[in-house]
């Protein structure tokens, strides 16, 4: 079971891909359509019947809940318009008292279902029992602070009337599919160093369509488009096939492969058709982007604005275990083209934190060998019985930064193997922080197809393989730079020269072992450059008068012709 962060966090769990609550609004037309939003589930202290059943849907007119509070709207206190609300939905506001409050209130009010609006921008949240979610028998969903708006705004002008539940069997024409139904690349951002061409790279193209309604549907098809900075590079149709009512098919496209890939930003978009005029047609269409980048690699999208990780809020296992791992699976034939340096991760401090802020606080970045051999995630010898640690560091918040994506760099970036198995890992010794995670990406199809690890997690040295669930993706994000660059660091540091004497009161010599040298600087250790020589072809020492120098300690940069640089470190002391 999950344990989450109610301020910032959205859970939502489904028995099977197919099954569909929804919270759509149905009159008038100017509200009508799909909203976003996250319900209780039965279990886990809440009473609350299962939406996954369609017997348990309701539609049905909103009425705000008034309880003479200051703030009026909030369902905290006994409702003083109970007629309003006998058998209708109530709607109210997020705040100041427990999500299984506001629910039984509404419910002892005659409500047959309560509607939360969330008091905060963005995005619906996980609600958490409380210590009355258990006396709950309506369902209770949360909607965002705009779709709340809008509703309360239409509802000034007369009844609104909403569907909350499962929809199969709810409309007669009713195909779609859903996020945790169609294939996507099995990244959402890859390294242009292992995207090279179409032998490297590819992505394949599939999806699941329901018939939710009650109507057999004839012709159903589906196509999917890819963009590329807003044009369009790929585009098909599969063979379409008739779908009785409550039944599915799974499509399959042709490969997407491209003869080389920029980097960037790639839209892809599946489309849902039938001969049908489609009564629920907010679900024909679904969107998701994939990146090639310079510099990252993740299961979680990233953001338009600053072209980080997607994340939201934070998971952590349920109990009180103080060590807590979110982890993200690689393994690339060409991995050896890429050297991690670094992890990208956001995470926030649970509501009943006993510390004030994420100042200070210091979580480990870790790199591992996974070296158990299996195939698949059915394979009998899956596990992590061999998980051998390559290199690790330290990051301690400087500030409160919390849920914002911040990075924690590795000592030095270091080369990996073709199709190696790694894990690496964000690790947190505090059982009230919470790492980050997208709630946007859904892998489901694709670990069905490809029955691979995603996003392992571990919780006192216990490891989960699909983490919290192929819908909750890791917001963990591997920094990578050009192997090259690591092994040009490398030769550096094996180049033989001598800067000597040390420490030096007049002259240094500067030896260059045979090598080759353009020039030759030292630099202090505020940065600032006290000397310079150009090197002519053959010369193979030269001399430094650090007579004026100051006393202290200089850095000694020797430029070799190949383009490398030696770095020596020398002390001046008259």
């Amino acid at each position: 079971m999950k344990k989450l962060l109610l301020l910032t966090l959205s859970v939502v769990f489904v028995s099977a891909v197919n099954a569909q609550v929804i919270f759509s609004g149905e009159s008038p037309a100017s509200i009508q359509g799909a909203y976003d939003m996250e319900y209780a589930t039965p279990g886990g202290g809440w009473g609350v019947p299962d939406l996954l059943d369609p017997a348990n849907a309701v539609l049905d007119t909103l009425v705000q809940y008034f309880d003479g509070s200051p703030a009026d709207s909030l369902g905290c206190m006994v409702a003083t318009n109970s007629g309003d609300l006998q058998d209708q939905i109530a709607i109210l506001y997020r705040g100041d008292c427990q999500f299984g409050t506001k629910a039984l209130n509404a419910q002892n009010a005659g409500a047959i279902a309560c509607v939360i609006i969330n008091n905060e921008p963005g995005a619906p949240v996980g609600m958490a029992p409380g210590n009355d979610g258990a006396n709950v028998t309506i369902p209770l969903v949360m909607i965002s602070d705009v779709g709340g708006e809008t509703l309360l705004n239409e509802m000034q002008n007369g009844p609104v009337e909403v569907f909350i539940g499962n929809k199969t069997g709810f409309y007669p024409n009713d195909v779609g599919t859903n996020a945790g139904a169609v294939l996507r690349p099995e990244y959402a951002v890859t390294p242009a160093l292992i995207a090279q061409d179409d032998t490297e790279y590819e992505v394949d193209l599939g999806a699941w369509v329901y018939n939710y309604g009650f109507q057999n549907q004839t012709n159903v098809n589906i196509s999917a488009i890819i963009e590329y900075n807003g044009t369009e590079i790929y585009n098909d149709t599969a063979t379409a096939v008739d779908i009785v009512a409550s039944d599915s098919s799974y499509f399959t496209l042709p490969t997407f492969s491209q003869p080389t890939y920029s980097t960037g930003k790639y839209e892809l978009t599946y489309t849902v058709g039938s001969d049908s005029s489609d009564a629920y047609s907010f679900d024909n269409t679904y969107t998701t982007t994939f990146h090639i980048s310079d510099s990252l690699l993740t299961y979680a999208s990233l953001t338009d604005s600053s072209g980080l990780p997607s994340t939201s809020g934070g998971f952590r296992p349920g109990g009180t275990a103080p060590t807590y791992s979110s982890c993200m699976a690689f393994r690339d034939e060409n991995a050896s083209r890429i050297a991690p340096e670094g992890i990208t991760f956001s995470a926030i401090k649970g509501a009943d934190a006993n510390f004030p802020s994420m100042e200070g606080e210091a979580l480990l970045v870790i790199a591992y060998e996974w070296n158990d051999q299996f195939t698949d995630l059915n394979d009998q010898n899956f596990g992590f019985t061999a998980l051998e640690e390559i290199t690790f560091a330290e990051y301690t918040y400087p500030s409160d930064l919390s849920g914002q994506p911040v990075t924690g760099y590795f000592d030095d970036a270091f080369a990996l193997e073709d199709n190696q198995r790694y894990l690496f890992c964000v690790q947190t010794f505090n059982e009230d922080i919470f790492i980050g995670f997208d709630p946007e990406m859904d892998y489901t199809q694709n670990v069905n197809n490809y029955a691979q690890p995603i996003c392992p997690v571990e919780a006192d040295g216990s490891y989960t393989a699909l983490g919290f669930g192929a819908d909750r993706v890791s917001g963990v994000t591997v920094n990578v730079v050009d192997v090259a660059f690591v092994n040009l660091e490398e030769e550096a540091l094996n180049i033989d020269m001598n800067a000597y004497p040390s420490p030096v009161r007049s002259t240094l010599n500067v030896d260059f072992s045979g090598h080759e040298v353009e020039n030759i600087q030292l630099v202090s250790l505020a940065g600032r450059k006290v000397a310079e020589q150009s090197i002519h072809k053959g010369v193979e020492q030269t001399k430094v008068d650090v007579t004026n120098f100051d006393n202290g300690v200089y850095i000694v940069n020797v430029k070799l012709v190949n383009g490398l640089t030696k770095t020596m470190r020398v002390v001046v002391s008259h």
